[in-house]
């Protein structure tokens, strides 16, 4: 990019045609507006007296960016945000090329949702910026360690409320950070997401457990025996492939009804519809700093209408009794996220018999799922949304997760396979059982991983769990080049929609084709 002399006193001043044409070769959709969102920048750092230029430099770092001009209004929130000890560190950062200010200018061009975080602390931007701590993903412990010192000292939900939603929002901007810069791998950004959700779950649950025996004392089995209740993650939480803005799919479990709080007697069928309640509001209360995550609560025993939590026997009962298909298909990802892993052990090994039992059902099962498969389409089509939905749409991740869920519901309990939640790990399996070729295994793996990418990449611009391509050209050219489709000149970058696109058409032709060939087959 040819570097543009701007002369400071000029900014004032209305455009210069020479440097309209400037920054519309760079691409600027609107040098007017860049030129006064300069002109606000100019107008922040003059008091300070900073020595040298830094607009060119400014205009640089927006123009080499995937949206020029969300990033230049970005950059003029950061200093019209920033305090004046953090300008300097801050024009430091972007006055030379470098991968870190790419790393800070990639997400102010395509990510209002995820630039908020970095408006709201300045101090965090630099800390995240300046050196190369946005090139590693933290491991759980180290995220552990991270929540941990944040929540020290914390005695309360209430308490509890901005520390949450602050650990959550740093880290997934980190997490979003490292997966555009193609630091990790899809795999390990999905995992990431999981250990973050199941991290704030796990302290919601202790600070929330605290209060409320602090208030009627421990809740205790006959002999003494401690009780315990568990979070179980279902859906993505449970397979461990969570979104970056995916609600989370819970159920509430307790090992029995007829234990007491030993300070005052309340059951453990009181006390732990009180505690899941207490945990629901604090991870999915609306507060000015956001939520923590949306919690659904619908696959519980009788859905909204059920308890909130029930006890280890309650659900044995319940899916003994009145289980349905489609709870055996959700139970295959159930996975204990939080709380007594004792008491989730005993759970799932309590259910692992109704998901898994050997019968000869086969062509009923998948005709089920492929008439919900069917249900879904029709909707789709009726709201106009199927060609671009990632996830519901022909070919798209629903499609590839039938196909794991359906094997396994057919042949898991007669074959005594091991209980699988992982969506590519079951699709390995099935490769090697033979039920899929090594070349069908292959194609809905990289369909799998590709989708995934530009689901996440979709929910990172919005900051909202939406899984349809954008209809509008530019927006498509940014998701195209969030996921590496783009290139530097503005010919590629015009082009960038039709290879995503290409490649999105591609890949779910290829998984739709399977789906057929595996469910109509079979039935």
């Amino acid at each position: 990019m040819t570097t543009l002399n701007i002369d400071c006193e000029a900014l004032a001043s209305p455009v210069p045609d020479a440097v309209t044409g400037h920054l519309r070769s760079v691409g600027f959709g609107d040098p007017a507006d860049a030129w006064r969102l300069l002109g606000q920048v100019e107008k922040r750092l003059a008091p300070l007296a900073i020595p040298g230029n830094p607009f060119p430099a400014l205009v640089e770092a927006a123009g080499t960016s995937l949206q020029p001009d969300r990033a230049l209004i970005g950059l003029q929130t950061l200093f019209a945000r920033c305090g004046d000890d953090h300008v300097p560190a801050l024009l430091d950062l972007l006055a030379v090329p470098s991968e870190s200010r790419d790393a800070l200018l990639t997400i102010l061009s395509c990510s209002p949702y995820l630039s908020t975080v970095l408006f709201q602390d300045v101090g965090f931007l630099l800390d995240t910026f300046a050196g190369d701590a946005w090139r590693k993903l933290q491991d759980a412990d180290e995220l552990d360690a991270e929540l941990a010192g944040m929540l020290r000292g914390v005695s309360s939900p209430d308490e509890a409320m901005k520390p949450l939603r602050t650990f959550k929002k740093r880290t997934y901007l980190r997490i979003a950070v490292c997966d555009l810069m193609k630091q990790s791998g899809t795999p390990a950004v999905l995992e990431r997401l999981t250990d973050v959700a199941d991290l704030c779950l796990q302290a919601a649950h202790d600070v929330c457990g605290m209060k409320l025996e602090a208030r009627h004392g421990r809740p205790l089995l006959e002999g003494s025996k401690p009780s315990g209740f568990a979070v179980i993650g279902m859906g993505k939480l449970g397979g461990r492939d969570l979104n970056f803005s995916s609600d989370i799919d819970l159920l509430y479990v307790y090992d029995a009804t007829d234990g007491r709080t030993e300070k005052d007697g309340t059951s453990t069928y009181e006390f732990y519809p009180k505690l899941a309640r207490a945990i629901t509001d604090l991870i999915s209360r609306l507060t000015p700093d956001g939520q923590v995550f949306r919690v659904d609560l619908r696959l519980r025993p009788e859905g909204r209408a059920g308890d909130i939590a029930n006890s280890i026997d309650g659900y044995r009962w319940h899916y003994e009794i009145q289980g349905q298909a489609w709870q055996r298909q959700a139970l295959l990802k159930a996975r204990c996220s939080a709380g007594s892993r004792e008491v989730g052990g005993r759970f799932l090994d309590t259910i692992q018999p109704f998901v898994f039992y050997p019968a000869l059902d086969q062509p009923l099962i998948l005709e089920d799922i492929n008439h919900m498969r069917e249900r879904i389409a029709k909707a789709l089509v009726e709201r106009g949304s199927g060609d671009y939905h990632v996830k519901l749409g022909k070919g798209g991740i629903r499609e590839i997760e039938f196909i794991a869920q359906g094997f396994q519901l057919v042949y898991g309990g007669v074959q005594g396979w091991p209980w699988e939640r992982g969506t590519r790990k079951m699709l390995a399996a099935l490769a090697e059982k033979g039920y899929l070729s090594d070349e069908e295994a292959s194609d809905l793996d990289e369909a799998y991983l590709f989708l995934r990418d530009l689901e996440n990449r979709i929910q990172m611009t919005s900051g909202h769990q939406t899984h349809e391509i954008p209809r509008d050209r530019d927006a498509q050219a940014v998701l195209a080049g969030m996921m590496g489709l783009s290139g530097v000149s503005l010919e590629a970058r015009e082009a960038a929609p039709d290879r995503m696109l290409e490649a999105y058409g591609k890949h779910t032709a290829r998984v739709h084709q399977i789906y057929d060939r595996v469910f109509h087959s079979a039935m």
